[in-house]
């Protein structure tokens, strides 16, 4: 059995429930180089460490990359096709569900726009928009052979884009006080959603993602242990998903609780367990089930 008929055996099962499902490539994509910048001061693997979903399209970082490792990659497309199903599900309540509460920074500064002064934002829009072109030219090869030397080039094409950033957000303070007066607080406040907190609607939607990794351990394998539970904790506690849940105990006990209902089957129960059902199907056909969910 090789990974690639498991792969795309499950590209076929996810394009049966959605037939616009498609698998596309980072390095290919133009759209995917532009949030590769913008991500990179955050995340600077975001196009060759990621897979990202968005809407029906799966993008990996490149064909070479996925034909290395079709049967890992066959994992995180079953992972994905959980997040397409709920996509396409619960529509708007998934998105802004998983963008909150980053996503309330926009509304608020463009409310301060219209009440206070659109100047102060229009200038700390131009500045970052400056960082990132600057960033953009700065940004290290990804080529460079010496990893202590891209290492450093990172850093310092870092500092360089968190320096200009901060000097644009220092001058939109400073001229919200200077033009908007009290409506100041406004300005600032703006900025709290985007302080690292807990997300519970991001973190529902990874845990159902998460919870097909378990699975597919749980059926192959016989098991998810608990050492391969507490390797997925730090995904959920630290920057990856922007610290969506920040108690590790509490995520933890969720994924013990998410390994509990695939072993007795209440993973197969209700009405969103369609992309659990559907991937358990893909591997009982090619004959890769060891054990089996107590309703399987």
């Amino acid at each position: 059995m090789t990974g690639k008929i498991l792969f795309d055996k499950i590209a076929e099962s996810i394009k049966a429930d959605h037939p616009s499902f498609s698998v596309r490539f980072k390095d290919e994509s133009r759209l995917m180089k532009i949030l590769g910048l913008l991500a990179y001061p955050f995340n600077d693997r975001f196009n060759d460490g990621y897979t990202t979903t968005l809407g029906t399209s799966v993008y990996f970082s490149s064909r070479k990359e996925l034909e290395s490792d079709y049967r890992n990659y066959a994992r995180v497309l079953a992972h994905e096709g959980v997040h397409i199903y709920d996509d396409e599900k619960q529509g708007l309540r998934f998105k802004l569900g998983y963008a909150m509460f980053e996503a309330l920074f926009v509304p608020l500064v463009a409310l301060f726009a219209v009440l206070g002064s659109w100047i102060p934002v229009a200038a700390m829009f131009g500045g970052l928009a400056l960082s990132y072109g600057v960033l953009g030219l700065v940004r290290p090869s990804d080529k460079e052979k010496s990893q202590v030397a891209l290492k450093r080039r990172k850093a310092v094409a870092k500092a360089v884009f968190f320096g200009m950033a901060g000097l644009s957000v220092i001058g939109y303070v400073g001229l919200s006080i200077w033009l908007a007066k009290w409506m100041t607080l406004l300005a600032v406040g703006a900025f709290l959603p985007l302080i690292p907190m807990s997300s519970p609607w991001r973190a529902k939607w990874e845990y159902r993602g998460y919870a097909m990794g378990i699975a597919i351990s749980y059926w192959k394998y016989g098991s998810a242990s608990d050492e391969y539970l507490k390797r997925r904790v730090p995904t959920f506690t630290g920057p990856d998903y922007y610290f969506m849940d920040r108690n590790g105990d509490r995520v933890l006990s969720k994924l013990k609780a998410i390994r509990a209902s695939v072993a007795d089957g209440s993973i197969f129960l209700g009405a969103d367990a369609r992309p659990y059902q559907r991937t358990f199907d893909v591997l009982d056909e090619l004959k890769l089930v060891s054990v089996r969910s107590a309703s399987a």
